[in-house]
């Protein structure tokens, strides 16, 4: 009984195992229509081209350098477009593609006015406007960077060696022209002849005129020798005048060209490191209109291949005078065994003698800044356009009531560009521009 128990308790189990394969099998199925129809196979798919990472406009030598920075190396279509007052120079990466780029870059006001790129299904084109009527050469560069990315650079040269763009000359109505007769070398056009009409007499006919004789084209004048230029690692040639500094940084052209116009003079230009190697340009600007301040300017170019340019431009007090800005410079070039002699340590030195001529040195900077008030909002808002309510914040913190507890601030005003404002002793602003 216990056995016919065991055996008859086992059959619904058995009978329900069929069912269950049957469940499991139809299971498998579903499975493998979705695997068949979800998991894409090897030849589906996608894939990406070349990502475009960024890019950038510089002077180099005489030569406008256009840099592209890609993951992988590519050598993209480069395309030169001609039309009515507009030449443009087209460099595309088909199938290419880019994360973040920037809209749109300044030029160098020599043979580039601006840059533009577009970004789409076909690819990524960056687009050149080139200045009208201006001849160039161009050559091209594909190389490894570090970390696996790779580098695309195309150069542009302006020189008598290049062909000048030509353009079509406007539409005009076509004037008759006689039919196309072919004759022999050496033969004579037959003379025109007046057929006389009915009942006239026949028109004398002129004398022979004997033939011109051949013209020969004067020969072509040669072209003018190009002017001397600065070595390629000396970058644009020092003349120590606006037009050096246009070149060498074209995105701040505005605010130089505000400067100028303030009446704003190149003092003095100052070469640094050793050509061939790194060339670095100084420059000094002064204003007898504002005797207090003094604009400095660095321009410090790569020294590698995918480093960018680096220019800073510093609007600085540092040209103040009177007793307590002379006590204050003085004491800054004490040396250690010098503050030994005076002061029991490096501390104290702080704190009784550079302490209190920094909290005057503000104050006297805050009012010398706040009559100036209106100088320096143009400043800053030619300086970095596309943020028109940086100055006015700049304004406010100058503004606030200077704290003598405190040795004083820096303030980071924006990112991009760097713009940092200074309240430690002598004011400044500065402003870092990187590009290329």
């Amino acid at each position: 009984m216990a056995v016919g128990r065991r055996n008859s308790g086992l059959s619904p189990v058995i009978s329900g195992g069929r069912n269950c394969w049957q469940m499991v099998g139809k299971t498998f199925l579903i499975l493998g229509v979705f695997w068949a129809l979800w998991i894409p196979s090897e030849g589906w798919a996608v894939t990406r081209g070349v990502e475009v990472r960024n890019l950038g406009l510089s002077r180099l030598g005489g030569r406008t350098m256009l840099t592209v920075i890609l993951d992988q190396a590519a050598n993209p279509q480069v395309v030169p477009f001609s039309g009515v007052e507009r030449d443009q120079l087209v460099v595309k990466f088909p199938e290419a593609w880019a994360d973040k780029l920037p809209s749109r870059l300044a030029g160098d006001e020599a043979l580039v006015k601006h840059v533009r790129t577009e970004v789409s299904d076909e690819g990524v084109k960056i687009i050149l406007e080139m200045v009208p009527e201006q001849p160039y050469t161009m050559t091209r560069e594909i190389g490894p960077l570090p970390g696996g990315l790779a580098m695309f650079r195309l150069g542009l040269q302006a020189g008598p060696g290049a062909a000048p763009v030509k353009r079509p000359p406007p539409a005009a109505m076509p004037e008759p022209q006689e039919p196309l007769v072919t004759r022999e070398p050496g033969e004579t056009p037959p003379e025109p002849t007046t057929e006389a009409r009915p009942g006239e007499a026949a028109p004398e006919q002129a004398p022979p005129v004997p033939p011109a004789p051949p013209v020969t084209a004067a020969p072509p004048e040669p072209l003018p020798t190009p002017e001397p230029t600065a070595p390629p690692a000396a970058g644009v040639a020092p003349t120590g005048t606006f037009h050096e500094i246009y070149q060498l940084m074209p995105q701040a052209r505005d605010l130089f060209e505000f400067l100028r116009a303030e009446g704003w003079q190149v003092v003095q230009a100052q070469s640094y490191d050793r050509p061939g190697q790194r060339f670095s340009r100084g420059f000094h600007l002064t204003n007898p209109k504002y005797p207090e301040f003094r604009i400095r300017i660095a321009h410090l170019p790569p020294n590698a291949p995918a480093a960018p340019y680096i220019n800073i431009i510093d609007l600085t007090m540092n040209n103040l005078t009177g007793p307590t800005p002379e006590k204050y410079r003085n004491l800054r070039q004490w040396n250690f065994a010098k503050i030994k002699t005076k002061y029991e340590d490096i501390g104290d030195f702080f704190d009784e003698a550079l302490k209190p001529l920094r909290v005057d040195l503000r104050q006297q900077c805050q009012r010398l800044a706040i009559r100036h008030a209106d100088f320096i909002t143009q400043f800053l808002r030619q300086a970095v356009p596309q943020k028109p309510q940086l100055a006015d914040e700049a304004i406010t913190l100058i503004r606030k009531k200077v704290n003598p507890r405190f040795e004083g601030v820096q303030y980071t005003l924006s990112e991009n560009p760097l713009v940092i404002l200074n309240l430690v002793d002598f004011l400044y602003v500065r402003i870092y521009y990187i590009s290329g």
